[in-house]
């Protein structure tokens, strides 16, 4: 479970990141869930604790092996209006 985290997690910060350029910090938010649903766009494999996930084509994958605890970056909605 430990590594799937790591991954999401780095993923979800790396898109954090490129998301603007503001000096502030990112603020998160995590979650305690008894079941984790994601997209995987391409043909993977990819392990959550002892159980091994293999996708064969683009699909959802809903991991249900859990409590899954999961992080992820908190997106502001506050517009930012660039004047030319």
């Amino acid at each position: 479970m430990r590594s799937t985290m790591i991954t999401a997690s780095a993923a979800l910060v790396a898109g954090a990141a490129a998301w603007g350029n503001s000096s502030e910090p990112i603020q998160y938010t995590t979650q305690v869930v008894t079941a984790y649903t994601t997209y995987c766009p391409a043909a993977t494999q990819f392990t959550h604790g002892t159980q091994t996930y293999t996708v064969t084509s683009a699909s959802t994958v809903t991991v249900t092996n859990c409590p899954c605890t999961i992080t992820k970056p908190v997106i502001s909605s506050t517009p930012v209006v660039y004047v030319p």
